[in-house]
Formats: structure tokens, sequence, C-alpha cells
């Protein structure tokens, strides 16, 4: 059996341009924010994410514009930090990104 546990560079190494990346936890809690962070010494873009409430870690990937769309139901940081701003950065006005909001 192939083990299943690899770091943190591993796993960013296996990402590449334009992937879908499903981001797990819900809003503030149990995301994968170190992932994203690693991610962002990656020179990948155009990726997308999806996720029912992705947050901080997507919020990463969209800042640094390195996502260009995201598939969600509810994209916050909870009600005490409001509205993500990587996210609303990039969708707002002529942003780059584009929002696919499910129901």
């Amino acid at each position: 059996m192939r083990e299943k546990i690899m770091s943190l560079s591993q796993a960013t190494d296996l990402i590449k341009d334009g992937m879908l990346l499903a981001m797990g936890g819900n809003a503030m809690h149990r995301n994968p924010a170190l992932f994203s962070l690693a991610l962002t010494q990656k020179p990948v873009k155009e990726l997308k994410v999806c996720g029912a409430a992705p947050g901080i870690a997507a919020d990463i990937l969209l800042a640094t514009l390195q996502a260009d769309t995201a598939y969600f139901g509810f994209f916050g940081l909870e009600n005490e930090a409001g509205l993500a701003p990587g996210m609303r950065k990039a969708m707002e006005g002529d942003g780059p990104a584009k929002a696919m909001e499910g129901s």
C-alpha cells in the first residue's frame, strides 16, 4: 500500500494550474490555511476553489490571485470577521475572479 502521509511541500507540489481544489473546513474553522499559505510560494494560477462555506484558506488563494473562481454556498469569515476580504477584492468591480454561488 502506498504511503498516504506526505509533507506540506510534497502536497503543494501536486497542485497544477487550473485545478479545482475542494477546501475543507467551514469559514474560520478546520480550514487548511497552512496549505494555502504554502501554496502561495508556488507559481500556480487559475485555480478553482469550492466548498459549502470556504473561509480563510480559500480567501488566501483569491487574495493572491492564484484562484480565479470560487464555488460556494456562503463565503465569509464568521460574524466576528465579516466578509472575506481577499474574495471581495478579487470579485468586486472589474476583479479577475468569478463567484459561482450555489443554493
